[in-house]
């Protein structure tokens, strides 16, 4: 997992719950950054509330800084999907356990990720 060796790098601890909202975020307007980066996943016309709520907050730079990181994960996403590559099973194994233990099927965009989850699991 990148955010756990990143934050090794950096020796500082990563509160994972605080992508979901089960933990306390150690980040700054941590709420307008996870909004902005789920809205920008969605189809529902949520993205320019969420754009304006973070440019408010943080700034114009900020909010270019944190489109170009969605921009670049979805970039990543998408081309490890469509190439075909397959998870290989102690990383199924880790994202199958964080999808669980942080309550990751309760996003919307957790039908993008067939294979993980029954789509009768899919809530939203």
């Amino acid at each position: 997992m990148l955010l756990g060796l990143s934050s090794d790098a950096i020796d500082a601890d990563i509160e994972l719950g605080a992508v979901t909202g089960q933990a306390e975020a150690p980040i700054p307007h941590s709420a307008e950054l996870a909004n902005f980066a789920e809205a920008s996943w969605r189809r529902d016309g949520s993205l320019d509330d969420a754009r304006a709520a973070l440019l408010a907050a943080l700034g114009a730079a900020a909010l270019v800084e944190a489109a170009q990181t969605v921009a670049i994960f979805r970039s990543l996403n998408i081309a490890a999907d469509s190439s075909g590559i397959p998870l290989d099973d102690g990383w199924r194994e880790s994202a199958e356990e964080f999808i669980g233990e942080l309550g990751l099927d309760k996003f919307s965009t957790a039908a993008n990720t067939p294979g993980f989850l029954a789509a009768s699991d899919v809530s939203g």
